[in-house]
């Protein structure tokens, strides 16, 4: 009797494996961009075939900057009620994003899509403990916008089947994400969104799960339409300056760039002495 329970716990252990290490034809098929573990990564994948036939082919390649991605997925929050909200994106997912979302978008044709699976942690306990989860979701550029698909946000890793089929934590797990659908799904992502940048909006009033930007954010200076005098002029700053002043790109930001190289190093892009001489100089601007 125990002999027959151990053939089928490691039957069971078995088939789970197969179907873990196994990739799916949607990963397998995916072009990739960045890859941290099986989990952590941003890739260029095909058009499912439903939408591929029934809407126009993605504007790619298409040239985006570092800046605006920051800006646009920094204002998306996730709204809890009516007096919190909750960054869709950390600020180590923005500066991932920011770097690598251009790069897939220039090598991009007008058949595929950016995808992305990227995790976070929080501490619970008094910090003792700590529990993964993962914003996953698609990126792709039609009609001059931005377009940002929501399939999973705080998808909750399970400690409890790493620990049983991966207990050395080989990465040997690999989840199976939703990175939306421009079909609403059943169960797709639900829950309101609000914005802190202009001109970002969701595609249609009861879908939460897809989000529209245009792919570049700038604030409008407003102008004095009425002629003034030579004094004044003098004394009003030029529309150039005003749009100078207002528009501070996320990389002028000691705080931002503190992030971005953190992300960079986090992606072994640059070496630990590399590291350590764009820190210092960093420290020296404070």
């Amino acid at each position: 009797m125990k002999s027959t329970s151990l053939f089928f716990l490691n039957l069971t252990r078995l088939f789970f494996l197969i179907i873990v290490l196994i990739p799916s034809a949607r990963s397998a098929d995916a072009q990739t961009i960045f890859q941290e573990d099986k989990n952590n990564f941003i890739a260029l994948i095909e058009k499912p075939n439903e939408t591929a036939s029934s809407m126009r082919a993605n504007q790619h390649p298409f040239t985006l900057q570092e800046q605006d991605v920051s800006a646009i997925l920094s204002a998306i929050q996730v709204v809890k009620n009516k007096n919190t909200s909750t960054p869709l994106f950390t600020s180590e997912q923005v500066s991932l994003l920011a770097v690598y979302l251009p790069k897939a978008l220039r090598k991009a044709t007008a058949q595929q899509d950016v995808i992305f699976a990227l995790s976070k942690e929080k501490r619970y306990l008094a910090g003792l403990k700590t529990q993964t989860y993962y914003v996953a979701g698609s990126i792709f550029v039609a009609d001059d916008q931005l377009n940002i698909l929501i399939g999973e946000f705080d998808k909750v890793a399970n400690k409890a089947y790493e620990m049983a089929y991966d207990p050395t934590s080989q990465g040997l797990i690999k989840y199976d994400f939703n990175f939306g659908n421009r079909k609403q799904a059943k169960f797709s992502f639900d829950s309101p969104l609000s914005f802190s940048a202009p001109d970002i909006e969701l595609k249609m009033k009861n879908r939460f799960d897809w989000v529209v930007a245009p792919t570049k954010l700038t604030l409008e200076a407003s102008v004095e339409k009425e002629t003034l005098s030579p004094s004044n002029r003098e004394n009003t700053p030029s529309q150039k300056n005003i749009s100078d002043t207002a528009t501070l790109p996320a990389e002028n930001d000691i705080v931002a760039r503190f992030k971005r190289l953190d992300a960079l190093k986090k992606a072994n892009l640059i070496s630990e002495t590399e590291y350590a001489q764009k820190r210092r100089q960093l420290l020296d601007e404070l």
